[in-house]
């Protein structure tokens, strides 16, 4: 493959140009590890970047971070020279870091890891002596990751991989097994399964803390997915285990063995359960469990077929899950807590990515092309409300530049958010052929913009309906969960603060929650705490989609 040429934006602030030099010095020397996580805690999702596939340990596919707000706009693009196919990028303290494959055919596997400026581009360091990755994690400044195996190697490449954030270079390996499933690292631990059972491994040294024979999911045929909350490790043949020795906590009964991708909050474990793997593509179903006991809370079978076999995101008290049909793509929300369906948006275009949530907005990622898969379509990622699912914008990324396959048009993976900025890797929408994907996948990082989206990257329809006469001026409106007067409120406590009963026309929300004259977030409502002593002024701004813009003030103290 010829090399090909990284595009970006030019854009350098001051903020970049001491990041860079930041980066540069704890490279130079230091022990720091310029990677180092937040630590998750005891099921506790990061809020301080994206740490690994479906981010923190729970894979909610959540984050507390801002996407782009209120509109989106291209920020840098580049090609990937291979395939991060359902692998998602990491943000971890200010750095991208991205695992890509390079060769994947049945007796080759080959791939980099590589970190990166998010805000420039510029990489920062590249290691290429490694097999093709899977899905990191990252936690205490290293990067832990499975290879992949193709069907037919037999050259003894694979094994598990802890990488040093600061310089890429490889910390330890274990290759006594080939396949290993993806990680959950928590505090002191890094959890896996290979095809002997699930595993407790040392993040330091990569030595065997437990391990319990027979359990993973990996000889299911699925890759073993996990997730973990409070002390408890789920995996995809239905078993929970104790974190803390490896001992069986609970294993479901039932009759079909895998479980498929699931995430863990609020003490139940939702399970995205697919006959996909076993041939039959058109079912879904969403069960959630106690993470108790194992024992079913309720359960979501959709109307009609569905092919979709993605993860779930758990956000709000709310399930988040996309369902397609067809040319149909609906983004469902559903109550967590009894599986009612709450709302449902049918999205125009494609859409075959995971949905992220991140402080109160869904992004989803697909394709749209007038004629079906016609190679003249785009890559797609739309923004929705998940309070409502109303949509706040829909945008077109721009592969000019770039190359593209002549067969199939770019679809957009799953996206990550954080920092105000959107992540998303492009790969040729429904080709069969591994090759395809890694020379045309592209990576693009879409950055937060006051302007809507220009007419190269509206959809037709919003090109249509630009000019809407008969949209009424925005009204801004404040309610508040318990009420800003209510005698009871006192410091300490958190209110809630909800815009949906604002007034316009596809209304954006930003809020000023600190009073200090920036907007801090986005998403139709937020949560404030009440401060120890004074008041703050908490400020929303709603922009309609003629640009009009209205403002509302609410004053939060203890009464």
């Amino acid at each position: 493959m010829n090399e090909k040429r990284q595009m970006r934006s030019g854009r350098n602030s001051r903020r970049t140009f001491l990041k860079t030099v930041g980066v540069a010095l704890a490279a130079a020397g230091s022990n720091g590890a310029i990677a180092t996580a937040r630590e998750p805690g005891e099921g506790r999702e990061s809020s301080d970047g994206w740490t690994g596939p479906r981010s923190g340990p729970g894979r909610t596919g959540a984050t507390d971070d801002n996407g782009p707000t209120p509109y989106a706009t291209e920020g840098w693009k580049m090609d990937l020279e291979g395939s991060t196919y359902n692998v998602e990028p990491l943000i971890a303290d200010g750095v991208l870091y991205l695992a890509v494959t390079t060769d994947n055919d049945p007796t080759k596997n080959k791939g980099y890891v590589a970190a990166y400026d998010p805000e420039t581009g510029d990489r920062l360091w590249k290691q290429t002596d490694l097999p093709g990755p899977k899905a990191p994690s990252i936690g205490d400044g290293r990067l832990y990751f499975a290879a992949r195996v193709p069907g037919l190697l037999d050259n003894g490449e694979g094994g598990f991989y802890a990488l040093d954030g600061d310089t890429g270079e490889r910390a330890w390996s274990r290759t006594d097994y080939p396949r290993w499933a993806s990680p959950v690292v928590t505090e002191d631990r890094v959890y896996t399964a290979n095809d002997e059972g699930a595993y407790a491994l040392d993040p330091a040294t990569g030595d065997t803390v437990w391990k319990t024979d027979g359990v993973g999911g990996l000889a299911n045929g699925v890759d073993g997915a996990l997730s973990y909350a409070d002390g408890t490790v789920f995996f995809s043949d239905g078993t929970a285990l104790r974190a803390a020795d490896g001992s069986k906590k609970w294993r479901a009964n039932d009759d079909e063995p895998t479980f498929g991708d699931h995430a863990a909050a609020d003490g139940r474990v939702y399970y995205a359960r697919t006959e996909y793997i076993v041939g039959n593509d058109n079912d879904l179903a969403v069960e959630a469990r106690s993470a108790v006991d194992g024992t079913v809370v309720w359960t979501y079978d959709p109307d009609g077929s569905n092919r979709w076999d993605g993860r779930l995101s758990i956000a709000d008290g709310r399930v988040f899950l996309l369902e397609t049909n067809g040319c149909s793509s609906v983004v469902r929300a559903l109550d967590a807590g009894t599986g009612e369906e709450m709302w449902e948006t049918e999205a125009e275009g494609t859409l075959r990515s995971d949905p992220v949530v991140a402080n109160g907005t869904i992004y989803v990622g697909g394709w749209y092309a007038p004629d079906a898969n016609s190679p003249e379509g785009r890559a797609l990622v739309h923004a929705l409300d998940a309070e409502t699912g109303e949509r706040r914008w829909a945008y077109l990324l721009d592969s000019s530049g770039l190359e593209t396959s002549p067969e199939n048009p770019p679809a957009a993976g799953t996206p990550v958010a954080g920092d105000g900025k959107l992540y998303v890797t492009t790969h040729p929408a429904n080709s069969t052929l591994d090759h395809r994907y890694l020379y045309y996948s592209n990576f693009f990082v879409l950055d937060s913009t006051d302007e809507r989206p220009s007419d190269d990257h509206r959809l037709p329809r919003d090109e249509a309906s630009d000019d809407c006469d008969e949209c009424p001026r925005p009204k801004a409106r404040i309610d508040a969960t318990p009420p800003l007067d209510s005698c009871d409120l006192e410091s300490g406590d958190v209110v809630r603060l909800d815009a949906s009963g604002s007034a316009g026309c596809e209304l954006g929300y930003e809020w000023d929650t600190d009073g200090d004259g920036r907007y801090d977030q986005s998403g139709s409502w937020v949560r404030v705490r009440v401060p120890e002593c004074g008041s703050v002024t908490v400020t929303l701004r709603i922009t309609d989609s003629n640009d009009e813009v209205e403002k509302a003030t609410e004053t939060v103290s203890a009464n």
